[in-house]
């Protein structure tokens, strides 16, 4: 097709948003069909005379609402009309809160469960030192907020020291903050060919490219990790080594071993997701405990305690702490002090971890219910607040989400976890998502 240039005068709104909103007009009215390929951001930003950072992050924002799909080396393509409803963000959003649909796109945690634990904290913070946390704090938390975060870290496994910690406003600024403290402008980050979408999102605002490593039932496979950075020495991985999203992998310890020495063979650093881990039973060894010089531990309390409670954790070897704060700094000034201090009185007086094992428990019983309903052959069996489920021959994911949405139920088609167009024909299904 020519090129395309939108009209941005119709639509209000930052500039950005604009040529998301153009860009969902473009192609309900057929200008766009599926399969189209959209300008260079450069080209595309000289054309507007828009900053290339405008129309990355529009790119950005059209993937994460299902209108495009990227691919490392080839470009920016139309998904078609219609899918902006597959993803959460866009459509979807007003659907679910006019309860119009069911929502078992997103993996919030289940919040009837948790809910009592909050107000006695909130009861507590109102007679603690309010002028100190109305004020700013630019060191991130005072030595209380960090020895409560070991505490909370240790129960997942890793043994950290309050100076390494960096504590940030969830688990998305945290991932921002290591990716940013690792790398640099125009490099690459390797991910799992099925990754979180929030690093996708991350790394475009900070001008790094996301590259897709092939992933099999235990994860990342070491071989592909060797080859990658053996052609980037020094390069930076992110990735969930337990309970991943969306497959529900968790690593095996030989593999965690493995990957630990590919990263000191070759210098590379791996950033590791642990949001999912307090529902591991056992839980293993996360990779940063056996190359702690060269992983950085992202998590949060949000999928553990609610969504709404925006505290996360950095780990970071002490070469790269300082680099960490300064990234977290930047995108943020300072963590939210009066959260900080509610996560550690939560924390201290055992709120979080009887918050956490009541999620567990709501997991499992969702699960339960799931397999009385599904085969055991239809998705991956691990303990995760969403299923991974492979299609049946004959359909595609794209169009079976659309269907279930027709129905009144939205689902994640396997689009908005890929970091290459390469991608298997399955869906994520979230059973921590409704309400009951």
């Amino acid at each position: 097709m020519s090129f395309w240039k939108p009209d941005l005068s119709a639509h209000a709104g930052p500039k950005y948003r604009a040529i998301v909103d153009a860009l969902a007009a473009d192609i309900a009215a057929g200008v766009l069909p599926d399969g189209a390929k959209l300008p260079p951001q450069r080209d595309l930003a000289w054309a507007l005379k828009v900053t290339v950072g405008t129309v990355a992050r529009a790119y950005t924002e059209a993937e994460r609402d299902g209108l495009v799909s990227g691919e490392v080396g080839r470009g920016t393509f139309v998904r078609g009309a219609g899918q902006a409803d597959l993803i959460p963000g866009g459509p979807i959003a007003q659907r679910v809160e006019a309860d119009a649909v069911i929502d078992m796109a997103h993996t919030r945690p289940s919040l009837a469960p948790v809910a009592h634990f909050f107000a006695p904290a909130f009861a507590r913070l109102a007679h603690a030192d309010l002028s100190r946390l109305l004020d700013y704090d630019f060191t991130g938390g005072d030595a209380r907020d960090h020895e409560a975060a070991c505490t909370w870290l240790a129960a997942e496994g890793v043994a950290a020291v309050p100076a390494d910690i960096t504590v940030t406003v969830g688990g998305q600024h945290a991932l921002l903050a290591a990716i940013a403290a690792l790398t640099r402008p125009g490099e690459p980050v390797f991910a799992e060919a099925l990754s979180y979408p929030g690093v996708k999102l991350a790394a475009s605002l900070i001008d790094r490219r996301v590259e897709a490593l092939p992933i099999d039932a235990d994860g990342l496979i070491p071989e592909a990790v060797e080859r990658a950075l053996a052609a980037r020495p020094g390069a930076t991985i992110y990735g969930m080594t337990t309970h991943h999203n969306p497959t529900g992998a968790t690593m095996p310890m030989a593999r965690r071993e493995a990957l630990a020495e590919i990263l000191r063979r070759h210098d590379g650093h791996f950033v590791e997701d642990g949001i999912y881990s307090f529902l591991a039973d056992p839980l293993p060894p996360p990779l940063q405990s056996l190359a702690p010089e060269r992983v950085l531990y992202v998590t949060s309390l949000s999928k553990a305690l609610s969504p709404g409670f925006r505290i996360g954790y950095v780990v970071s070897p002490p070469a790269h702490t300082a680099k960490v704060a300064a990234a977290a700094r930047a995108a943020a000034t300072m963590p939210p002090v009066m959260m900080a201090r509610l996560a550690t009185g939560l924390i201290a007086d055992g709120s979080a971890f009887a918050a956490r094992d009541a999620q567990k428990v709501e997991t499992r019983t969702r699960l339960g219910i799931a397999r009385e309903y599904l085969p055991n052959r239809a998705f991956t069996a691990a303990v995760t607040p969403h299923l991974w489920i492979h299609l049946s021959e004959g359909w595609r994911a794209d169009a079976f989400a659309a269907e279930a949405y027709r129905r009144g139920i939205a689902i994640s088609p396997a689009a908005a976890f890929a970091t290459s167009r390469q991608m298997p024909e399955a869906v994520r299904v979230s059973l921590s998502a409704p309400h009951d």
